[in-house]
């Protein structure tokens, strides 16, 4: 029986999600596991993005959304690389760990790849870092990318 069947691979578009992708990749083709790769809009930043532009809301969710298609497809040609198919690459918008646990509950992920970030100063103090609420509250395992 292999160990991970399912692999959710939450990703922001930095370098430490295109690590996390690539070894959540390596572990998917060693485990014959299926590779889910997700991004969430975080929904508490898009008030202070439409607030510094001159879009509206609609056109500034546009932006997130084509710019997440686009280094989410980037991400899943770095999956293919290992020559493992990524069933899906999903795009949800909300507090990006409580989705990423909501999906990783509902999907039935076995293991959770997550590349860390680097959240500083006052936010970090009084939000931490996605990575940590993730493994904080998460019910299987989480590995944790540099």
């Amino acid at each position: 029986m292999d160990l991970f069947r399912k692999i959710l691979v939450p990703v922001d578009g930095s370098r430490y999600s295109l690590n996390a992708v690539c070894l959540a990749s390596k572990l998917s083709k060693f485990h014959g596991s299926e590779l889910r790769i997700f991004h969430v809009i975080d929904e508490r930043n898009l008030d202070q993005l439409v607030r510094f532009s001159r879009k509206s809301p609609e056109a500034v969710r546009e932006d997130l959304r084509n710019s997440a298609r686009a280094f989410l497809n980037d991400m899943r040609c770095e999956a293919h690389q290992e020559i493992v198919t990524a069933s899906e690459v999903i795009i949800r918008e909300g507090v990006p760990h409580e989705i990423i646990l909501d999906e990783a509950a509902y999907w039935g992920a076995d293991l959770i790849v997550i590349g860390k970030l680097g959240r500083r100063g006052v936010s970090h103090i009084l939000l931490g870092s996605v990575a940590e609420r993730v493994i904080e509250l998460s019910t299987v395992p989480v590995l944790v990318m540099a």
